[in-house]
């Protein structure tokens, strides 16, 4: 009896890892866009990728980026044709923009942080996550 339950704790552990390696993001970039009061579904897939631009990640996997006259692709205005009546001169209104933020794999912190960085040059790796969140009144929703 003891080695039956020895072999069955055995097949559990071997089990519980092989289903954490499946289910691991190392070998890709998590994208997670929350359009919010855009009202267009929450999109959130795990995205095999080499080391990459951010930018890059996103065209490469049919989004469509509009930037700012100025800034030109450091700062996102538009995102898929959102906001529609979206002005892309200088900078998006502070009630109402898309916010850029990150989990990088190699640093210990597991809540996302703020780009430091336009999009245009942020580089990520994979096991690491962009979250692009559409700001409503100047209220951001961190992803969980």
């Amino acid at each position: 009896m003891n080695r039956v339950k020895a072999i069955l704790a055995v097949v559990l552990v071997m089990g519980s890892l092989a289903v954490f390696e499946a289910t691991s993001d190392k070998d890709c970039i998590n994208l997670y866009v929350d359009y919010g009061t855009l009202e267009k579904s929450t999109f959130n897939q795990c995205i095999k990728s080499t080391e990459t631009k951010a930018i890059d990640l996103l065209v490469n996997n049919n989004f469509t980026l509009q930037g700012t006259e100025k800034y030109k692709d450091a700062v996102l205005c538009r995102l898929n044709n959102l906001p529609k009546e979206a002005e892309c001169k200088d900078m998006p209104s502070e009630n109402a923009y898309w916010a850029i933020l990150v989990k990088e794999d190699r640093i210990l912190f597991e809540d996302y942080v703020w780009a430091q960085v336009g999009i245009d040059q942020l580089i990520l790796s994979p096991g690491d996550s962009l979250a692009l969140v559409f700001a409503t009144n100047g209220s951001v929703n961190f992803p969980a």
